[in-house]
């Protein structure tokens, strides 16, 4: 099997993003702590980055280093429920996970009915 990951792909799905989300490349490049210009190169495909500075991006867009990459995570599917639990203390996320786990358990149940 052959990956065949490109810059300018990975390029391409950041700037998509940071645009989905409203961001300028000035706001992503502050949240992910990198610089302006990096970003810019980065986008266009004229750079790679270390992991470090592909999870910093991916944490700032809440998507996953997996979609970065490869494109290929439901990341728009999760995206609603990802911003409401980013907020969330572990501990409080837990406890949503837990209702979340009953929830669906009941549908099953009620499908099955």
């Amino acid at each position: 099997m052959t990956v065949d990951i490109t810059n300018a792909e990975i390029g391409k799905r950041i700037r998509n993003l940071r645009k989905e989300c409203g961001y300028t490349q000035e706001q992503l490049a502050e949240y992910a702590n990198i610089s302006v210009d990096f970003l810019g190169l980065i986008e266009t495909g004229r750079s790679s980055m270390k992991v470090q500075n592909l999870a910093k991006i991916a944490l700032a867009l809440n998507v996953t280093t997996d979609y970065l990459i490869f494109g290929t995570t439901p990341y728009k599917e999760n995206i609603r429920i990802n911003t409401m639990l980013s907020g969330v203390s572990d501990s409080r996320r837990k406890q949503v996970e837990k209702l979340i786990a009953l929830f669906l358990a009941a549908l099953r149940s009620e499908e099955d009915e």
